[in-house]
């Protein structure tokens, strides 16, 4: 009955990890594209991009991203993605007075608040690319809808100032400053930043206004048995007097998709994380007893060479006796202690082999998905001296609009 139970769970691990981990990107899967890009290098954080999931909401968003700072004009992806989405009814949940929205994309994502706003602040940039203003300014309009007209006024939703610097400094570049005003002084309540008052109070727009994003996101660390990451920031925050960390987006994240999706992930992924474990723990007894069994046999072995060495000594009365008898020990000690290295070896060996084999099983349910590549923090200034860091620029600035505004990606 137990052997049985065991086949059973290690069948369902193979082929719940095989239907979860073949089509998804795993986190590890990121790394060398994340290297790049944190060095600056974007056609090298394309090129080593993973391969799954082409046409994505997460993939599309991220190598949307990734492309804009090289030059890419084309938002095709981008847009693709927000018309499934519109397709789609939006829904509110509510949990303890706190209330989320949330969309199922086409391959079955649930986009973040913050995500799904991020795809229109980026689809602004791309058509301010390509000069076309009034297409900008209507994914500037989707984008404030998503951060303030969403919900109810008395409704505690999501809501964050890195977000409104981002999109006052994309309302600045096309000409609307007094919309950019609004979100500057919305990102002033929620944050008392007391820097930001005079901006809010200007009655002219600035000449020059920019937009720094530092970074490339938060540290992920796995904790085992875990279902999820913690997320945490290790960056240095910038020497700007306005400037938010991203990190709220993250935990918002996390904390949305336990209350949405917990059910379903939990039981897919604690069925994989058991069965790992089952079998691990099958592979360690085979190899325990053949280690034992190796020792065993040593004990054995020496025990015949050394008893039936001194028997056949004793009955042939040969002289010299006593120091045949001697070499006859050793020789019978000699073996057992070579045997029991071996099964010493065997069962390290073992040891080792079913580690990398659950730390590789681990590895495999490690596909928690969020859009990555986004800055660790956004910033706001209205002098252009940057100085000491490698950075990715891009300028904006429409016909109607006194403001030129600089976005700067630095690494």
């Amino acid at each position: 009955m137990k052997c049985s139970i065991i086949l059973i769970l290690g069948l369902l691990t193979l082929i719940t990890t095989a239907c979860s981990t073949k089509q998804i990107i795993r986190d590890s899967e990121y790394k060398y594209s994340e290297a790049a890009f944190k060095s600056g290098d974007i056609p090298q954080a394309l090129e080593r991009f993973p391969t799954k999931e082409r046409h994505g909401f997460v993939t599309s968003i991220e190598k949307s991203w990734l492309a804009l700072w090289d030059g890419e004009k084309d938002n095709k992806d981008l847009m693709r993605q927000s018309k499934t989405l519109d397709e789609r009814k939006f829904t509110s949940v509510t949990r303890e007075a706190k209330y989320f929205f949330y969309n199922e994309s086409e391959d079955g994502y649930i986009p973040a608040e913050h995500e799904i706003i991020v795809m229109h602040l980026m689809n602004a940039m791309y058509f301010m690319r390509n000069e076309k203003w009034d297409e900008a300014r209507v994914e500037a309009r989707r984008a404030t809808f998503f951060l303030q007209n969403y919900f109810k006024e008395d409704q505690s939703h999501f809501d964050d100032p890195a977000l409104r610097l981002w999109l006052a400094g994309i309302w600045a570049s096309l000409g609307e400053w007094q919309d950019a005003q609004v979100d500057l002084r919305k990102a002033y309540e929620l944050s008392k930043n007391k820097a930001l008052l005079p901006l809010i109070e200007m009655q002219q727009p600035p000449k020059n206004l920019n937009v720094i994003f530092d970074g490339g996101g938060p540290v992920i660390t796995w904790q085992e048995g875990k279902l999820s990451p913690e997320f945490s920031d290790a960056s240095t925050p910038p020497s700007t007097a306005i400037k938010f960390n991203t990190l709220p987006w993250f935990l918002r994240h996390e904390e949305r998709n336990s209350e949405i999706r917990s059910i379903v992930m939990k039981s897919n992924y604690m069925a994989q994380y058991y069965g790992l474990n089952t079998s691990v723990g099958a592979e360690k007894s085979l190899g325990f007893a053949a280690s034992n069994g190796l020792r065993a046999a040593g004990v054995i072995v020496g025990a015949v060479i050394i008893g039936g060495g001194i028997y056949i000594l004793a009955q042939s009365g040969a002289s010299g006796s006593g120091e045949a008898a001697g070499y006859i020990i050793a020789t019978g000690l000699l073996a057992s202690a070579e045997l029991w290295k071996k099964g010493d070896r065997l069962a390290r060996d073992f040891e080792r082999s079913t580690e990398e084999s659950k730390q590789e099983g681990l590895e495999n349910l490690r596909t928690y998905r969020f859009v990555r590549f986004m800055p660790s923090w956004i910033s706001l200034t209205t002098t252009d001296e940057f100085v000491g860091l490698q950075a990715k620029s891009l300028h904006f600035k429409s016909p109607s609009s006194k403001t030129t505004v600089l976005f700067l990606q630095r690494f």
